[in-house]
């Protein structure tokens, strides 16, 4: 999924948005950092893509930069954007709902990469 189209699904959701494009993209940008810090950076996959890598110096993303969560899990990002847009307005229970959504996704894309990547060598597992 691109950066695009991140934003035009979440815009589906939440017509009229009234949080600006640059704070969205800016949240997508903290979301794909974060992500390769916690689940991407031991298992070096998707090194060179992710809008943490394209935040560029001055204006906005592209929209045509590839955001790093690959299909079929590529669908947390318009409910992270979207959670994020409630929590800013306000909106508690819609909050909740959409942060329940991505918290589902984002759990089979650990569970996913935990079976795709396998440990380095001589790395000890603690159950």
């Amino acid at each position: 999924m691109t950066v695009g189209q991140a934003l035009e699904r979440a815009e589906e959701l939440r017509p009229g948005c009234k949080v600006d494009s640059r704070t969205r993209q800016r949240w997508l940008c903290e979301e794909d950092g974060m992500l390769r810090a916690l689940l991407f950076s031991s298992c070096g996959m998707r090194a060179g893509v992710g809008a943490d890598l394209a935040w560029p110096a001055e204006g906005g993303l592209d929209d045509a930069v590839e955001l790093l969560v690959p299909v079929p899990f590529d669908t947390l990002y318009p409910h992270y954007l979207c959670a994020k847009l409630d929590a800013a307005l306000g909106e508690t229970e819609r909050y909740a709902g959409e942060q329940a959504r991505y918290n589902s996704i984002l759990a089979e894309l650990s569970a996913w990469l935990r079976r795709r990547a396998k440990p380095k060598r001589g790395a000890q597992w603690r159950w």
